[in-house]
């Protein structure tokens, strides 16, 4: 009965009824306790009346339990969430002392913890800045190893390894039916146990000055591998050095392999399948052949070094025609003054799509977390309507139905709107993800096959061969 009560109570407490009906309920529970009011069911198990007092009973003496729940020091529920949630006092003072302001993504996160205070005092929520990839991944998978679980995680490339490993709570249906169904991350049962608040997909952007210069219709770009080859192919020709026509990147780290995983799943593979490597697939092999024939394109160094920055300074300023990216690129192609266009990816053979999803940032809630009604809610505040329609100012695709389907509000944002016919079209994920040692075997094959591909003119079959041995002691 104690459980019992303990769960109604909670369950009083999150729907905030008041003190005065709390404090009836306490007392009319006490006084049937007293009474000694016991419970006996029918044969069909149904409860009988004096059973049904009884569970009135505890209703109603359930909330002291629950009051204290909530804290011992006032009427305050503790939470602990990343500042991918919100951002507290230290996080909004260093964005409000921005030239110009705040930015848009310092927007949300404002919006989204001042519409926590207000929808739910009684919560006294702690915004910690554990970083971003790695370091995030690291001090969230050390609370999860000392038992001591956060409120609500966060993170883009790892959340599905956390899924897999059964870390997480399945979200509640409210939520799965509010988003489109890509920015959901699911565990094996085929559970959604996370949900990203904005994602975007890859694109490819052009500078139409350059395919003018090569003598290709700047209005025309590439829908098929061919095309994409050749006209590359023509516009480095048409550079003499001086500019190129650009490639697919194959930087040794989740920048390169995020950019190559839809052209593998166009030709119908990926890194993994089922969790285990995949690299002796013939298919995957075409596929890096590929990337190593447009790598071609680039300038020397420029697709696989280990730094992403100078390739898309190098596209902005008009020395390759062709990037694959998200559909940020627009604001940072505009503000170049660069004459730029987008498209979908071209498909190998004109039809057969695949991308991946990418600036995605996944929230969960931990199963071992200790108050789960109130970190659902915390999403709940992440993906309101209000605080999402923020993101596209920033060329974001935010999750909600609501919005995707209402075109008026990006009409005029020519990225987004070719983006999100893209999402509408069809459900794409993150990375593919290995059932064990998931970043270990990830740091193998972006360092080991992705640039080794690019930076040798080493066997491609050798290569994955190679690699394959290495991560088989991994699995």
């Amino acid at each position: 009965m104690k459980r019992i009560i303990a769960h109604l109570l909670k369950e009083a407490m999150m729907k905030k009824r008041s003190l005065t009906v709390i404090m009836s309920m306490i007392m009319a529970g006490t006084l049937l306790a007293g009474c000694g009011s016991s419970s006996s069911s029918s044969s069909s198990g149904a409860s009988t009346t004096s059973g049904e007092t009884t569970a009135a009973a505890a209703e109603t003496t359930a909330t002291t339990a629950a009051a204290t729940e909530s804290s011992s020091d006032g009427e305050k529920i503790s939470l602990t969430v990343p500042t991918w949630v919100g951002y507290g006092q230290e996080q909004i003072d260093t964005a409000n002392a921005k030239d110009g302001g705040p930015a848009y993504d310092d927007n949300y996160y404002i919006a989204v913890a001042a519409s926590i205070a207000k929808d739910y005092p009684e919560y006294d929520v702690n915004y910690a800045d554990w970083g971003w990839a790695e370091s995030l991944d690291a001090k969230q998978r050390s609370l999860f190893a000392a038992g001591n679980a956060p409120d609500v995680v966060a993170g883009e490339t790892f959340i599905p390894s956390y899924a897999n490993e059964g870390l997480l709570e399945p979200l509640p249906q409210d939520i799965i039916d509010s988003v489109n169904p890509t920015y959901l991350c699911y565990d094996p049962d085929g559970n959604p146990v996370a949900v990203a608040y904005k994602t975007s997909i890859f694109m490819l952007f052009y500078n139409k000055d350059l395919l003018s210069k090569a003598g290709l219709d700047p209005d025309t770009p590439p829908t098929t591998w061919d095309e994409f080859k050749e006209m590359s192919d023509k516009i480095t020709a048409a550079g003499n050095g001086e500019f190129y026509g650009g490639g697919i990147p194959s930087f040794p780290h989740a920048g390169g392999a995020l950019r190559a995983t839809p052209f593998f799943r166009m030709n119908g593979t990926d890194f993994a399948v089922d969790g285990k490597q995949n690299l002796t697939d013939p298919k995957l092999q075409e596929v890096l052949q590929f990337i190593r024939d447009m790598n071609a394109n680039f300038p020397e160094g420029l697709g696989n070094g280990t730094d992403e920055s100078p390739l898309w300074d190098a596209f902005k300023k008009g020395q390759f025609a062709f990037a694959i990216n998200g559909t940020w690129q627009e604001a940072e192609s505009t503000n170049a003054g660069m004459n730029w266009g987008v498209a979908p990816l071209p498909t190998k053979d004109g039809s057969t799509k695949g991308n991946c999803t990418v600036g995605t940032v996944y929230l969960a809630v931990p199963k071992d977390a200790q108050h789960k009604d109130a970190s659902f809610n915390i999403i709940r505040e992440c993906l309101k309507q209000e605080n999402e329609e923020l993101w596209l100012k920033g060329s974001y695709a935010p999750a909600l139905n609501s919005i995707l389907d209402d075109e008026s509000k990006y009409a005029d944002d020519v990225a987004l709107k070719a983006e999100v016919s893209e999402l509408k079209a069809g459900t794409y994920s993150g990375l593919a993800t290995f059932s064990k040692n998931d970043s270990s075997i990830w740091e193998i094959v972006d360092q080991q096959v992705l640039q080794r591909t690019t930076m040798t003119n080493d066997d491609i079959a050798t290569i994955c061969s190679d690699a394959a041995s290495q991560i088989s002691s991994l699995e």
